[in-house]
């Protein structure tokens, strides 16, 4: 989606949204709306369509080691659409975005992992971080957005996936963040939403963390403080730049 405040002239960020396994970019788009937000805060967001693995889509965020769902080179499927795009759109090259949700969010940490070269920011709602651990290349900002009753995808990680503190853990530790966050905690429509930030890291990068108390496996729409998880998001990443 390029929004008509896109003049041509300046440059703007772009953010990628991914879809969960199993799903689509058409629908995404609508579940994951974040047009009108691209649209008053000028800047492209796209919605990737996954390749099928056995007729259903993914994406393939390890390249190497069991965590990986198949030969998939999503990484430099990426990368070709940064420069397809960049070629037709003044681009902001130091501020590009990795966001989606499970499997996508899998794909955003992957991104974060293994292209850091092209990736300022990430952010995962409902997803978690594979077992596969690249080079970063410089201080990651993350926001991970999570349910604690999430029956896919669970809190408090299993044999297949890691816990969402663990994530969290391998981000703070990474970016020298601080060790005890700051915690505000709100309701919305009946549910409480724990926001913890580990802050002051290299860069003066965050690693940010919105817990959902009984949320389940979704794209949530309950908000924080009047932002929803799209604003949540962009609020965040929209924050940093490549270098910082």
């Amino acid at each position: 989606y390029v929004p008509s405040s896109c003049d041509g002239l300046a440059e703007v960020p772009l953010l990628f949204n991914f879809h969960g396994f199993g799903g689509s970019a058409s629908e995404f788009i609508n579940d994951a709306d974040m047009r009108l937000l691209a649209e008053s805060e000028t800047f492209i967001v796209v919605y990737p369509q996954g390749s099928l693995l056995d007729n259903i889509s993914h994406w393939n965020a390890c390249p190497t080691g069991g965590d990986n769902k198949s030969d998939t080179n999503d990484f430099g499927f990426v990368e070709v659409l940064i420069n397809e795009i960049s070629s037709t759109l003044r681009i902001d090259l130091d501020r590009i975005y990795a966001a989606g949700y499970s499997n996508g969010g899998m794909m955003a940490y992957g991104l974060a992992n293994y292209k850091s070269d092209l990736i300022a920011a990430v952010a995962s709602v409902s997803g978690a971080m594979l077992d596969c651990v690249g080079l970063t290349s410089h201080p990651m900002p993350v926001i991970h957005l999570h349910g604690t009753s999430d029956g896919v995808i669970p809190y408090n990680g299993n044999s297949d996936w890691n816990s969402a503190q663990n994530t969290l853990d391998h981000w703070i530790n990474f970016n020298n963040t601080s060790t005890i966050p700051i915690v505000n905690s709100v309701n919305s429509g009946g549910m409480t939403i724990e926001h913890y930030v580990y802050d002051q890291g290299d860069r003066s990068v965050s690693v940010d963390h919105y817990k959902y108390i009984g949320g389940e496996h979704v794209w949530f729409n309950a908000t924080f403080q009047g932002q929803n998880t799209s604003e949540l998001v962009w609020s965040f990443v929209s924050r940093y730049d490549i270098n910082g």
